[in-house]
């Protein structure tokens, strides 16, 4: 056999070796002396149902900012924005089991006013800061909206998250909340018999309960599931603000190329269409 045989044989090896290496082991070595837990999926019946699952929302919201960064391991930082990207492991509840990162980000927008930023985030055409390939027209349907304020409101909504071709799209069923006086938003997968099923990670106490638990594929495409949160607020002198978020997301494709995505890639993107939109370098507001 030609020495040239012998090198093709060896180079889906070596690419092998290198995909391995370089793309698939690294993510299992992030964060790996982290922990903590990640508010699961409920089953929302009820108004009731959706303001105390809301509460809990954003109690966790804050305390998952809150927490040591001892707890979490950088991931990406930029001197400019000053955008600091941490990940940590998720060891307790029913995401324990996916091997997902959960990650959060704090960075600032030079320039931006706070309230414009926030009113803006909420609108279906914000969301287009987070998913550029978004369909607005979609992003503006909500199942269910409940109302307990001027400022502060619900919607079950359902959200589409489209793939390549030859891949079957991803959707979520969310309760997004709104919490205007705050400027904190938050977004999280939900149960609701507006679209029977749920992600693999629900069960109710009681399995005979009900067959909603069972995970679906049918016209609406993937269930995947999603944490977000979102909160900005102005800095002291009040020419910049300040945005804090938190991400998890499982598009039921495996372990690695979401934590590649939601620990590496993300966050940076999604700070600087924000920056390209209502920055202002020379700290000047509109």
């Amino acid at each position: 056999m030609s020495r040239v045989v012998h090198f093709m044989i060896l180079i889906p090896v070596m690419i092998s070796i290198f995909v391995h290496y370089k793309i698939i082991l690294p993510p299992t070595k992030w964060a790996t002396n982290t922990g903590g837990s990640l508010l699961g999926e409920e089953y929302l019946q009820s108004k009731q149902d959706a303001f105390q699952y809301a509460a809990k929302a954003v109690k966790e919201g804050y305390s998952i900012w809150n927490e040591p960064s001892t707890n979490w391991e950088t991931m990406y930082k930029n001197i400019e924005n000053q955008l600091h990207v941490e990940s940590r492991r998720i060891t307790q509840g029913p995401f324990a089991k996916s091997g997902i990162l959960l990650t959060r980000a704090t960075g600032t927008i030079e320039g931006a006013n706070a309230e414009k930023v926030y009113n803006h985030f909420i609108t279906p055409e914000g969301l287009l800061l987070l998913d550029p390939s978004m369909d607005v027209k979609k992003a503006a349907e909500y199942i269910e909206r409940y109302t307990k304020d001027n400022g502060t409101y619900l919607d079950v909504h359902k959200s589409y998250n489209p793939m390549p071709p030859g891949i079957t799209d991803r959707y979520h069923l969310v309760l997004n909340g709104y919490y205007t006086k705050e400027k904190f938003f938050f977004c999280k997968s939900i149960v609701h018999d507006a679209i029977p099923g749920s992600s693999p990670y629900f069960h109710f106490a009681n399995e005979t309960e009900s067959t909603l638990n069972e995970p679906i594929n049918d016209e609406h495409g993937v269930r995947a599931v999603n944490t977000f949160y979102f909160h900005i607020e102005p800095t002291l002198d009040k020419k910049s603000s300040i945005v804090r978020m938190v991400n998890f997301v499982d598009f039921q494709m495996g372990s690695t190329p979401m934590n590649w995505l939601i620990s590496k890639g993300f966050f940076p993107g999604v700070f600087e269409r924000m920056e390209e939109m209502f920055g202002d370098r020379s700290g000047e507001q509109e």
